[in-house]
């Protein structure tokens, strides 16, 4: 993930996220080799692998999906997005468990370690998520939108189907092998603006270049 230079498109596809400390991408990387044997050469009777993976240095948790976003728009959204952020105080998480979204998506949970302390129910991971959000409704000329369940549930995705029929049961034996992970605690302090190109990774994966680095409870301008 490299800092993005001068786009000259007009229209660009955003999400904003946390992306993952080196210690915490190793050990869930270590995690997932341990399990996905054979998971990298072809099922039997294709020539593709079933899955498409995320690459270790692209994990990252998203806390709102803008869409596609007017490229004259980014400077006014950086800018909203750190009146919205610099007040908002550095989260303890950790990633825990995994899950299956539409039968051909993996992905790794993430859970907000200091949750359990808040006497009114709040969970300061789900209020980040929904403020970000709301930001983003004023800037997306076509907004994307995930399911409920995927907006609601914080996540880290490891792997996609490229096929569901041929994908799902591999999916879903990786979920159960990799149901009692357990990452380390890290420090979550600096929200990225990221720009997601379709196509333009390895293999057809999306290419991401963070255009802003937001950093929480801080009175610092935006990179």
């Amino acid at each position: 993930m490299a800092p993005m230079g001068r786009v000259l498109v007009s229209g660009m596809r955003l999400f904003v996220g946390f992306f993952l400390p080196e210690h915490v991408r190793t050990h869930l990387g270590m995690a997932v080799d341990s399990v996905h044997d054979g998971v990298s050469s072809p099922a039997a009777g294709h020539s593709r692998p079933a899955l498409r993976w995320v690459q270790p240095e692209d994990r990252h948790i998203t806390l709102a999906f803008y869409g596609e976003v007017p490229a004259g728009a980014v400077d006014d959204l950086t800018e909203h997005l750190h009146e919205t952020l610099c007040g908002v105080p550095p989260l303890t998480l950790r990633l825990r468990g995994t899950g299956v979204f539409a039968g051909r998506t993996l992905w790794a949970g993430v859970q907000e370690q200091s949750a359990a302390e808040h006497s009114n129910g709040s969970n300061p991971l789900i209020d980040l998520m929904r403020a970000v959000e709301e930001v983003g409704v004023h800037y997306a000329r076509s907004p994307e939108t995930p399911t409920v369940r995927e907006r609601r549930r914080a996540h880290v995705t490891l792997a996609r189907a490229r096929d569901r029929r041929k994908g799902e049961a591999e999916i879903r034996r990786l979920t159960e092998a990799l149901a009692i992970y357990e990452g380390p605690e890290f420090c979550a302090d600096t929200v990225h603006l990221v720009h997601s190109e379709l196509g333009g990774g390895k293999s057809g994966a999306p290419l991401y270049a963070s255009l802003a680095a937001l950093p929480l409870a801080g009175s610092s301008e935006p990179e």
